[in-house]
Order: structure tokens, then C-alpha cells, then sequence
């Protein structure tokens, strides 16, 4: 008996032992990095998770643990942070750092709104005319893939030439001082957001694209349409060209060489030889075409299943649907008069 009582003794001992070596770890891991006060700006996005604002702390090097600094806000109730520009020091700990995330900041620089659909030539006008950085920087910047490569491993498929379609459309505050490169990576830090926050991987194998083919596939969908809940319509009609090895036949591939986005095609327009003209090549062109927003991300993950092959334009923004050739001359001749 005396032994068993021992033995339990010894064992609510280790069980203290080891709930106090967890709780010291904790108190640890919420503690401040280092006494350094200097000021580290972090931007959160407009949508931004408390996740994926955790992880942007960890590796800016404010928070020594990004699972403990979630445990801490949901054990205090301080998950609703707000997004903004925040200077930011390794001497806080958790609970400073959260309580003013929490509270919000004003927000600092030009309110920046990327539209969905825009291409970096269309972004670069637009920081251009905001005065925050100039065209032609920015579109050779933008090229610089490799630069960008180590700390977005998305980026290291082969056929990504360019940030073409990774630039995540939303609104963004940016400094006038801000270098293209922070510039470039405040929109590739948002990609990676909606990448983990969406778990496209897992999505994207799903659909037996790569990275880079879906989310050219998703930057046809966005440009093709116009009404959201046509979107994953017009998503399931371009997986089913690609199953009979049909050509895409998209204006926007078209309107994406000519950098004009043309109402109406000319013949002409539709034999251009170029790898991004849908009308002449089977399969999709080698890059995205412009930015996909999360709608359109979402129709190309889970595009609807129908045996439509074609669609028209009916003015309102619509499209009319069809499963045959001769339906769709039918509705060509009702709403373009063709």
C-alpha cells in the first residue's frame, strides 16, 4: 500500500513537474525577443488573419513563437486585430504587441486600391500616377523573378518568368519613400496569405494544374467575367475545352498582347502568332494575364460542372451558355447580331 502511494506521490510530482516546465516554456515564448527598441514597420492587410499576422511577426523577428503568440490571443480575447502600418520594437512582449494590433493605427501612406483583373503594367500606371514610384521601374523590377524567389518558394516553378498574376489585388497603404522591391513584396505577402488561408495546394492539385497554369487559368476567368456567380460557369467551361484539347478562343488572351483591351476583336486580332493567343494555340498561354482576385481564385478551384463549351456576351454583363456550336451561333445571332 505504502508503495502505491509512493508510486502516485511520484507521479503527481512528474505531472507538476511537467506543467510547470510548460507554463515557464510559455511565459518564455511570450516574453520580449531582446531589449532592442528599434522601431520594425509591419503592415497588416485589409483580410488579413491573426494567423498570418503572426507568422509576418515571427519572421520579422518581433515574436519568438507564432503558435504561442495564437494561444495567448485567444486566451485573452485579443484575435480582432486591425489592419495598418505599425511600428513595431523586440523589447514588447506578446500582450503589448496584441494590444496594439488590437487598438488599430492609423494608417500610413497613399491608400492604394489594385482593382481585380488589373496587369502590372496597369498596377505600375496606377503607382505612377500617385506618385509613388515611376512605370518603367517597376515594370523591370517586376521582372526580376529570382530576387523574389527564396522567400516566396512559389515562385520556383521554371515557367514563372515574371510576377504576372501574383500581385494580389487590394487596398494597400504605401509610403512614397517605399522601394519597389517593398512594394512588390507587400503584394506577394498577400498572395501568400490567400495561399495558406485558402489552402489552394491542396485545391490546386486537385485540379491537376500547376501554380502557374492555374492561376493563369483563374487571370482568363477573372478577365472573362464579369458577374460573380458566373464565374465558376465560365471556370468549368474552360476546364472543358482543355479536356478535348479545344483552344480556350479568349478575348482577354488577345486583348492581353494587343495591351488594349479592345470591346470587339477584329479577324486580324484573332490570328496574332503569339503563345498567348487562345484563338490559335490549345491548352493555356504560358503566364497569367492579369491579377486574379479571390472570387475568381475560388471559381477556378471549384469550377461548376456542366457540358457547356460556349459562351457569348449578352450587353448586361451576362453571358449566355451553350452546349452546342449551333446554340451557340444561335446566341451569337440573338445578342451580337452575327
Amino acid at each position: 500500500m505504502k508503495s502505491i502511494i509512493k508510486f502516485l506521490f511520484l507521479g503527481l510530482v512528474l505531472i507538476f513537474i511537467i506543467i510547470g516546465g510548460i507554463f515557464i516554456g510559455y511565459k518564455s515564448l511570450i516574453s520580449p525577443v531582446s531589449n532592442d527598441t528599434s522601431l520594425i514597420e509591419v503592415d497588416i492587410s485589409d483580410g488579413s488573419s491573426l494567423k498570418s499576422a503572426a507568422r509576418l511577426l515571427e519572421e520579422k523577428n518581433l515574436i519568438k513563437n507564432e503558435t504561442a503568440f495564437l494561444i495567448y490571443a485567444k486566451i485573452n480575447s485579443l484575435e480582432n486585430i486591425r489592419s495598418g502600418s505599425y511600428s513595431l520594437n523586440k523589447s514588447q512582449n506578446v500582450e503589448e504587441i496584441l494590444q496594439i494590433l488590437n487598438k488599430g493605427s492609423k494608417p500610413i501612406g497613399i491608400k492604394i486600391t489594385i482593382p481585380e483583373g488589373y496587369e502590372i503594367r496597369n498596377i505600375a500606371e496606377k503607382l505612377e500616377s500617385a506618385g509613388i514610384t515611376d512605370f518603367d521601374s517597376f515594370i523591370s523590377d517586376t521582372s526580376n523573378v529570382d530576387l523574389y524567389k527564396s522567400q516566396y518558394p512559389y515562385l520556383n516553378l521554371p515557367e514563372v518568368k515574371s510576377l504576372e498574376g501574383f500581385l494580389f489585388p487590394d487596398t494597400y497603404y504605401i509610403s512614397k519613400e517605399a522601394t519597389n522591391e517593398q512594394i512588390i513584396k507587400m503584394f506577394l505577402d498577400r498572395f501568400s496569405e490567400i495561399y495558406e488561408e485558402q489552402q489552394l495546394e491542396s485545391k490546386i492539385q486537385k485540379s491537376g494544374l500547376n501554380l502557374n497554369e492555374f492561376i493563369t487559368l483563374a487571370s482568363i476567368v477573372e478577365r472573362e467575367a464579369v458577374k460573380k456567380e458566373e464565374r465558376p460557369i465560365i471556370a468549368g467551361i474552360f476546364y472543358n475545352r482543355l479536356s478535348i484539347q479545344m483552344p480556350l478562343q479568349s478575348c482577354a488572351t488577345v486583348q492581353y498582347i494587343l495591351k488594349e483591351r479592345k470591346p470587339v476583336l477584329s479577324i486580324a486580332d484573332t490570328k496574332i502568332d503569339s503563345p498567348y493567343n487562345t484563338y490559335l494555340i490549345k491548352g493555356l498561354p504560358p503566364a497569367p494575364i492579369a491579377s486574379p482576385g479571390l472570387d475568381a481564385i475560388l471559381a477556378t478551384s471549384n469550377p461548376q460542372q456542366t457540358k457547356f463549351l460556349y459562351f457569348v456576351a449578352k450587353g448586361d454583363g451576362g453571358h449566355e451558355f451553350s452546349e452546342t456550336y449551333e446554340q451557340h451561333l444561335q446566341a451569337k445571332k440573338k445578342y451580337l447580331g452575327e
